[in-house]
């Protein structure tokens, strides 16, 4: 590959010279057929037809519980919930960015049944980043051929096409951001879009914003990263300092969804001393030879060849799921060729080449176990898995190997007949490479089970506002939709439930876990849960069988707790906060209320009876009028607390016949609200906690927005 050639390929075309690009229908058709050649990977004729789904592992497990539940509450209550009582013992919603993204695609989905709607996802997000990367490398002076083929490599790389059979949802829907962000960016600063300056500034700000509420932290931040070192890199002067603010105000345009966040986050497992998490993986350096052989180690539960040749050497699943990063064997050929050029000219490629292949080295080199030192000396745990960043080498390999192509194409290397032929050839071969290991990855399989007549009847009938306990991702979560279910899957869980788990099912204390498997979970932890039926294809000798059908069955669990309860003074007991869990599991007594000691004050004293007053049976009636609020009925004769079953959250606030009351931490996990004697209606509502300050700063963020926008719009005028 000559000199002259690679510098014409890598140096952006000015615009004047507008005759070097083919007529606008030649994009018009390349992207069509790029857009063509991409779904082929993930749409078979059964997807669809509606005859089949989508395999995705999480996402059956965890994502369309939330898209299920988030859908039928905008649905009916036409509003988004800030709390959600289907998984654990309650977690909060509308602030966990994970269970609700609202990057514009995830809205989209809400348009499907949620059993197809991982294919809708997939195929969109997948469009998506074969489009944004043609965009980008055409910005960037390569061809129809050079752009397609790097937006094709980008959207069915390993990276991607791996998280489709794991289910990565949220992971795959923020995949287009960093060729978004760069084809803006360069957009932004083209001398011949300066008139229109503002709105692409607003453009970028948008789109900053739309990446930063995707659900996934990791490919955002990797992604809003990568833009900004490319602003400071590319960028001059004001226009340099007006594209990171309008980043800046696009990101800060967030804070009404990202501060409530980092509240939860705040009061989460995030922040206790637990065992490393099994998905905190770095790069294995033996796991670099999957660059050039993808199935050396095997292949994980899920995939089809798993049952063949099973995923060995590693200690677990994630070893495979955040390392499949194989984009081909031609883009590796293409990188080293770019590195010999480099040594051989001793000067460095034009731009934008010499920027991807450094930030794809420093990815690659973070990756690797030799950051650890570095990464460990960061508390806490806010971005696990290193080896996600390949994410930025997946993208630099396919824009270089592009730009490689069309080095090769309008070069003076042979005649121009045999080099479009050998062109031809390297697509198809690489075609064939890459296409042949993504496709591993693809499974439709039939639409899962929406319920068991036998079972809806039964549950109807006896559960009542009982929780059930289902096997995570199995039959019985559609079941888990409409009931309360004991166990559940969320990378963000409180840390006092979780502290309630571990203790309930004797588990260590340091034990890093995000899938609670409630059909598992032993009786005393589902009796202590509110559990009343078990559904699961397990045999589980030690409950009661009610139901059977299809080889589902359904187990009664005897005396569990009750969701609503009412305590006289007599009944409660103060302990120090740090005996109070403790305690409570040993003796698994429901006809005690634990709390802590600075509680007691709140007892209300006893009313003192004018004559003679009839006793008041005591009793405490449990209503939902929706998930974000409990109503409660009371009677008693003595002053107590009326304790709610549900997972304790400073969101939660109490008021008793109209008048605000104390809501406290109960038995270590869930709630109480102090009572006098009498009757009483009690309503504890859910507000999301950090909701009206990140409001604040979202708005002042957008003022910031509009104020850049008009002064480069008076600028340019």
């Amino acid at each position: 590959m000559g000199q002259a050639s690679l510098a014409s390929v890598e140096r952006p075309a000015p615009p004047a010279r507008l005759d070097l690009h083919p007529p606008r229908r030649h994009d018009f058709a390349g992207i069509l057929l790029l857009l063509v050649l991409t779904e082929a990977v993930y749409l078979r004729p059964s997807i669809l037809r509606g005859k089949e789904v989508l395999l995705g592992l999480d996402y059956l497990q965890l994502h369309i519980r939330g898209i299920e539940f988030a859908r039928n509450a905008l649905l009916s209550a036409h509003m988004l919930p800030g709390w959600n009582p289907r998984i654990l013992l309650g977690m909060p919603f509308a602030a966990n960015i994970q269970s609700f993204p609202w990057i514009p695609t995830r809205l989209v989905l809400f348009l499907f049944n949620p059993d197809f709607a991982f294919a809708v996802g997939v195929a969109l997000a997948a469009a998506l980043a074969a489009l944004f990367t043609y965009l980008f490398c055409r910005r960037a002076g390569l061809s129809v051929v050079g752009a397609a083929t790097a937006g094709w490599t980008f959207a069915c790389a390993g990276y991607f096409t791996s998280r489709v059979a794991g289910g990565h949802l949220v992971l795959l829907e923020a995949y287009p951001a960093l060729p978004l962000l760069l084809w803006l960016i360069e957009r932004a600063r083209s001398p011949e879009r300066a008139g229109r300056r503002a709105w692409d500034l607003g453009a970028l700000a948008f789109c900053a914003a739309s990446i930063a509420l995707a659900g996934h932290p990791q490919i955002p931040a990797y992604a809003l990263g990568t833009a900004l070192l490319y602003i400071l890199v590319r960028g001059r002067g004001v226009l340099r300092a007006q594209m990171l603010a309008a980043i800046a105000f696009g990101v800060g345009a967030t804070m009404a969804v990202w501060w409530p966040t980092l509240s939860l986050i705040g009061r989460s497992t995030r922040l206790l001393a637990l065992a490393p998490p099994d998905n905190d993986v770095y790069l294995p350096y033996g796991r670099l030879l999957a660059f050039l052989a993808p199935g050396r180690d095997g292949y994980p539960p899920g995939t089809a060849l798993f049952s063949q040749q099973p995923f060995h050497g590693y200690p677990n699943a994630a070893y495979f799921w955040d390392t499949a990063s194989y984009v081909g064997l031609l883009p590796l050929l293409a990188a080293a060729v770019l590195l010999v050029w480099f040594f051989l000219n001793r000067r460095l490629p034009a731009w934008p080449w010499t920027f991807l292949a450094a930030v794809g080295v420093a990815a690659l080199l973070y990756a690797l176990p030799l950051s650890e030192p570095l990464r460990r000396s960061i508390p806490g745990t806010f971005l696990r898995a290193p080896a996600r960043l390949l994410y930025i080498t997946t993208f630099s390999l396919a824009a270089i190997f592009g730009a490689g192509l069309d080095a090769f194409l309008k070069s003076n290397f042979l005649r121009i007949g045999p080099r479009r032929v050998g062109v031809g050839l390297c697509l198809a071969i690489h075609f064939l490479d890459l296409a042949a290991f993504s496709v591993l990855f693809i499974e439709p399989i039939p639409p899962p089970q929406r319920g068991i007549p036998q079972f809806e009847t039964l549950l109807a009938r006896e559960a009542g506002n009982a929780r059930i306990a289902t096997d995570a991702g199995g039959d019985g979560m559609p079941l888990a939709t409409k009931y309360d279910d004991a166990g559940g899957f969320d990378s963000i869980l409180l840390a006092d439930s979780y502290r309630a788990f571990l203790a309930l099912t004797h588990a260590p204390a340091d034990l890093n876990a995000q899938r609670f498997d409630g059909a598992a979970l032993p009786i005393p932890a589902l009796r202590a849960m509110g559990v009343r039926f078990v559904i699961t294809r397990m045999q589980r000798g030690d409950l009661e069988t009610v139901a059977n059908a299809n080889g589902m069955l359904v187990y009664r669990v005897p005396n569990p707790a009750p969701r609503a309860a009412y305590f006289t003074g007599d009944a409660t007991e103060f302990l120090p906060a740090a005996q109070i869990l403790k305690a409570f599991v040993e003796r698994l007594r429901f006809d005690r209320l634990l709390l802590p000691e600075e509680a007691r004050g709140y007892l209300p004293a006893a009313s003192v009876p004018s004559g003679k007053s009839p006793a008041i049976p005591t009793a405490c009636a449990y209503d939902r009028p929706s998930s974000d609020e409990i109503r409660l009925t009371t009677a008693s004769s003595a002053p107590g607390f009326a304790e709610v079953l549900e997972a304790y959250d400073p969101g939660w606030v109490a008021d008793v016949d109209g008048t605000p009351a104390a809501v406290l931490v109960a038995n270590g996990f869930s709630m109480a609200v102090p009572v006098a004697a009498g009757s009483h209606i009690i309503s504890l509502r859910y507000h999301t906690p950090g909701l009206l300050f990140g409001g604040m700063l979202s708005f002042l963020s957008l003022g910031g927005l509009a104020v850049l926008m008009w002064r480069v719009r008076a600028t340019a005028g």
